[in-house]
């Protein structure tokens, strides 16, 4: 994966910092981040355009807390998207946390194949599918629908498909903007031991 080796846009200078790119800094992070700025380049970045910050903020907000998949299904579903992407930042951050919800080091690989991996389970294997057709144009085939109508409610298949579109739309978000990975944090996720 590559990224732009610089910023396209810049994270927020501090001499442009105003109460509404605070509020950004602060969404995840709270007062501290107000007062100091985010820890992630992506807050410090999203801060030029506070009114679209805080939108798209608030419906990942739903996908991390509110969603009605697992935080193991959410995991499969970003890393695919990053990995289709080519969003090393997302790839990045999201690898680290998938750890945290439970996936393997093997299962965090085999999503770069996809469900076409035999590591996968049934339930594992139709998710990425259905990511891939989502990503594909949106049209998820009468086999794959089938299969996760077998096994997820309407609102986890409906979680699915917008939370396919919400990463992809992030992922597109940080490749073209050049968001850059923080200090320390490597391409796997795991903090890299200073040269």
């Amino acid at each position: 994966m590559t990224e732009a080796k610089t910023p396209r846009i810049a994270p927020l200078a501090r001499a442009e910092w105003t109460e509404a790119a605070r509020d950004v800094f602060a969404f995840w992070e709270g007062d501290e981040a107000r007062e100091k700025g985010s820890r992630s380049n992506t807050m410090m970045t999203l801060a030029n355009h506070p009114p679209l910050a805080l939108a798209s903020l608030d419906l990942g907000k739903y996908f991390i807390l509110n969603s009605t998949l697992s935080p193991r299904q959410q995991k499969l579903i970003v890393l695919r998207v990053a990995h289709r992407y080519n969003s090393t930042y997302q790839w990045g951050h999201n690898s680290l946390t998938a750890r945290q919800a439970g996936l393997t080091e093997a299962e965090i690989a085999a999503v770069r194949t996809g469900g076409s991996s035999p590591i996968w389970n049934r339930e594992d294997r139709m998710l990425l599918t259905a990511v891939d057709q989502t990503c594909d144009g949106g049209k998820i085939d009468d086999a794959a629908w089938a299969e996760l109508t077998a096994v997820m409610s309407c609102q986890q298949i409906m979680d699915l498909i917008h939370a396919a579109g919400y990463f992809t739309m992030v992922a597109w978000g940080l490749v073209a903007i050049g968001v850059q990975l923080e200090d320390g944090l490597s391409l796997s996720g795991r903090a890299s031991k200073p040269e």
